[in-house]
C-alpha cells in the first residue's frame, strides 16, 4: 500500500484543536447512533480497498466530504486541497474511525437522537468536524517536537512509536495470504501425523484441534470458516448498497447462514466470545488501561462484533475481523483457558508457525543454487541450532523465527523506553541466538562446531542473518533498524571468524517473506541475492524491506503462485462445504 498522508484540521483552520472542543463536539452526539455509524464507515473504507481500484477510494472519500462535513469546511478542503486527490491525501482513515468509536462510547449521549431535519444535519457534520480533530490528535505539538528534536537514534524511537498502531491498522494483512496461511496452518499442518506427535510430546499431550473445539465449543474448520464468511459477505456490497442501505452491513446470527451446517450452539459460541454490547464496550475503555488511550485497539481487536439489538451485530472494522484467520484461534484458546494451562498452547503456536515459514522457505530450495536446510541441530549433541540455513556458494543464510506477539499494555504505551524495553526482551533472543550460533559455527579463533547434515562450504565469505517475525505491528518502520543494533552488539559478545564478512541483520515478517517466495515462483527471483544485496546497500537497516523490494524494476510485475493459487482456492470452497448443507440437508 502506497504511503498517504491524512488531511487534519490544522491545514484547514489554521490552528491545532483542543481535546475540550472535540469533547463538547462528542457530548453532544448520540453514542449508539455515532458509533454504529463508524462502524458502518469503517465497511465502506475496507471495501474501497478490497476492490483494488483507485476509483473506488476515490468515491468513498468524496461521499465522506460531500456528506459529513459543513459547508465551511467543504469550501476550505477545495480550496487547499482541490488539486490533490483523495486516496493520496485522505480524510477518513481507520484509526480515526475507531477513535471516533471510542469517544462516541466514552462521552456521546445514550439514546437515539431527534429524527427532526436539523438534528440529524448537526448530527452528521459533528461527526465530520470529530473526525477531523482526532486525526490532529494523533500527533500533538509535543510529539511533533520529539520527531524534530534530539539525536536521530531518539527521532526514530518517536517517529516509530507515532506510527506503530496506524500501520498496523491501516496496512492489514491482505486477506489472500490470511486465507491460504491459515489452510496451510489449521487443515494441513494439524493433520500432518508427524505435527500431532511432535506437539503431543512437546506441548504435554496437547491437541490443538480438539482442544479448541472442547474449550470453544466449534470445530476449528467450522470457526474458520465463518471468519472467513462473514468477511466475504460484508465486502459483497457495493458503496451504493451501503449508501442506500445502511443495514446490509449488520449481521443476524440466525439469518446470516441459510440451510446452516453449524447448530445454533455452534454458531453461537463463535458470535459470543467475539461480540460485546455498547455497555460491556463503555466499561472496558473507561477502565485505566495504562495504555495510551488514542491508540487502544484491544477492546474493538478482542470483540470486532458490537451487539446492538437481539440476534444483531455490527462488525466495527473487518480488517480486525480477518486478522481472526490467522492468529484467531491461538488468541482465543489461550484467552479461555486457565492461566496455568496456556503454557502448551504458547509452544504448540511456535510449532505451527515454524512449520508454515518452513514450507514457504520450500519454494526457494533449489533455486539459484540455493540449497535449503529446515531444523538445523549440532552435530555433536543434537541440540537445536538454526530454525533453517540456506547455503549458496560461498554464502551462508542462516535463520530464526519468532512467532510471539508483543505485550499489548507496550505497543500502545505510546512510550518509547517502555516500548523499547518490550522490543529486546521479545526479540532480543534471536538476535543473541544467531549471533551465538555463528560464532560457534565461524568461530573467532578455532574450529567450529559441524551442523548435522548441513555440508557448509570451506571457504564461507559471507553469513547473512534473517529473523523471521509474525507480529503485523512489527512491520512499523525502523523495527529492523533497532534490533540490528542489537545484533551488532552481540556479535562483539560473540565474535566470528575475522574472514567471514557477517551481514547486517534482515528482519522479514511473514506478510513480506511470502511476497518474496510467490515473486520467486512466479518470477525466478533470487530472493537471497535481492536480500544480500539490501545489506550492502544499506548497512544500518534503516530502508524497509519493503520500500527496498518496491524499488526493484521488476517489482511491478504481477504474480501469482501455482502453490499459493492452490492452497487459496482450496480454502475458499471448503468455506462453503463446512457452512451449509446440500439440498438433501447433509454436509457435501
Amino acid at each position: 500500500m502506497r504511503s498517504k498522508i491524512y488531511i487534519i484540521y490544522e491545514e484547514l483552520f489554521n490552528r491545532y484543536p483542543t481535546i475540550e472542543e472535540l469533547k463538547g463536539i462528542m457530548s453532544g452526539l448520540s453514542s449508539s447512533h455515532t458509533v454504529l455509524l463508524a462502524a458502518r464507515l469503517s465497511t465502506m473504507f475496507r471495501h474501497s480497498f478490497s476492490e483494488h481500484d483507485p476509483s473506488e477510494e476515490f468515491k468513498f472519500q468524496a461521499w465522506f466530504v460531500n456528506n459529513l462535513f459543513d459547508e465551511e469546511t467543504k469550501k476550505r478542503l477545495m480550496d487547499r486541497f482541490g488539486n490533490q486527490h483523495p486516496s493520496r491525501r485522505p480524510v477518513c482513515h481507520p484509526l480515526q474511525l475507531l477513535n471516533l468509536m471510542r469517544l462516541a462510547l466514552t462521552l456521546g449521549k445514550e439514546g437515539e437522537p431527534s429524527d427532526d431535519q436539523v438534528t440529524l444535519d448537526q448530527l452528521r457534520t459533528g461527526i465530520g468536524t470529530a473526525s477531523l480533530m482526532i486525526s490532529d490528535l494523533f500527533c500533538n505539538p509535543q510529539e511533533k517536537e520529539h520527531i524534530q528534536k534530539g539525536s536521530q537514534d531518539e527521532r526514530m524511537r518517536h517517529l516509530m512509536l507515532q506510527v506503530l498502531a496506524s500501520g498496523e491498522v491501516s496496512n492489514p494483512t491482505a486477506f489472500r495470504n490470511l486465507l491460504f496461511r491459515s489452510h496451510f496452518i489449521y487443515r494441513i499442518a494439524l493433520q500432518d501425523p508427524k505435527l500431532i506427535d511432535q506437539i503431543g510430546k512437546e506441548c504435554e499431550g496437547l491437541n490443538f484441534e480438539k482442544k479448541f473445539e472442547e474449550v470453544v465449543g466449534i470445530p476449528l474448520s467450522g470457526w474458520l470458516s465463518l471468519v472467513t464468511g462473514l468477511y466475504t459477505h460484508l465486502l459483497s456490497h457495493t458503496l451504493e448498497e451501503f449508501v442506500k442501505n445502511p443495514a446490509v452491513f449488520a449481521i443476524n446470527r440466525k439469518t446470516i447462514l441459510k440451510n446452516p451446517a453449524l447448530s445454533e450452539a455452534q454458531l453461537n459460541s463463535f458470535f459470543d466470545p467475539l461480540s460485546t454490547n455498547f455497555d460491556e464496550l463503555r466499561k472496558e475503555f473507561k477502565k485505566d488501561r495504562h495504555v495510551d488511550e488514542r491508540f487502544d485497539l484491544v477492546p474493538f481487536m478482542a470483540k470486532p462484533f458490537i451487539n446492538f439489538a437481539p440476534d444483531n451485530c455490527a462488525c466495527v472494522d473487518v480488517a480486525l475481523l480477518s486478522e481472526k484467520l490467522n492468529n484467531g484461534p491461538y488468541f482465543l484458546l489461550s484467552t479461555l483457558l486457565p492461566e496455568d494451562e496456556r503454557r502448551p498452547v504458547f509452544k504448540a503456536w511456535g510449532i505451527l508457525f515454524e512449520a508454515y515459514v518452513n514450507w514457504l522457505l520450500e519454494g526457494l530450495a533449489g533455486r539459484h543454487g540455493a540449497l535449503f536446510y529446515p531444523d538445523t541441530h549440532w552435530e555433536v549433541d543434537g541440540n537445536k541450532s538454526f530454525d533453517a540455513v540456506f547455503v549458496k556458494s560461498r554464502l551462508l543464510a542462516v535463520m530464526e523465527f519468532k512467532s510471539g506477539f508483543l505485550k499489548q499494555q507496550v505497543r500502545y504505551s505510546n512510550d518509547p523506553n517502555t516500548f523499547m524495553t518490550e522490543l529486546d526482551s521479545r526479540l532480543g533472543a534471536g538476535c543473541m541466538q544467531l549471533a551465538r550460533d555463528i560464532s560457534q559455527l565461524l568461530p573467532h579463533a578455532k574450529n567450529g562446531k559441524k551442523l548435522s547434515g548441513v555440508p557448509i562450504p570451506s571457504r564461507v565469505e559471507w553469513v547473512m542473518p534473517i529473523l523471521v517475525v509474525q507480529d503485523l505491528i512489527l512491520r512499523t518502520p525502523f523495527i529492523n533498524y533497532f534490533l540490528n543494533q542489537r545484533f551488532q552488539a552481540e556479535r562483539k559478545r560473540f565474535p566470528a571468524n575475522g574472514k567471514v564478512e557477517v551481514l547486517p541483520l534482515n528482519v522479514i515478517h511473514i506478510s513480506t517473506l511470502e511476497d518474496l517466495v510467490e515473486r520467486a515462483e512466479t518470477l525466478n527471483w533470487d530472493v537471497i541475492s535481492i536480500l544480500h544485496r539490501r545489506c550492502r546497500n544499506d548497512g544500518s537497516m534503516a530502508k524497509e524491506l519493503q520500500s527496498f523490494i518496491s524499488e526493484l524494476p521488476e517489482a511491478k510485475q504481477p504474480c501469482c503462485s501455482e502453490r499459493f493459487r492452490q492452497l487459496f482456492e482450496r480454502s475458499r470452497e471448503e468455506v462453503g462445504a463446512i457452512l451449509f448443507k446440500d439440498e438433501h440437508g447433509e454436509n457435501p
